[in-house]
């Protein structure tokens, strides 16, 4: 615990509003097209084309008809 201004203040809460603030300051300038986030999503979006996952559940919603 930390007191700042007589405030008793968790490390947990201090990293979570740390972490919220980043975020937030990310998703409003130019850093969210380089961001960890998009990163991922672009990674996902390059695999989409291998998963059969999709097919497999369309299938077997289709022998349940």
């Amino acid at each position: 615990m930390l007191t700042i201004f007589g405030l008793k203040v968790s490390y947990e809460a201090l990293v979570f509003f740390a972490l919220f603030i980043g975020s937030e300051v990310i998703g409003a300038s130019k850093l969210k097209d380089n961001s960890i986030a998009q990163l991922f999503v672009r990674v996902v979006e390059a695999l989409k084309p291998h998963r059969t996952e999709d097919d497999k559940i369309q299938r077997i919603k289709d022998t349940l008809k």
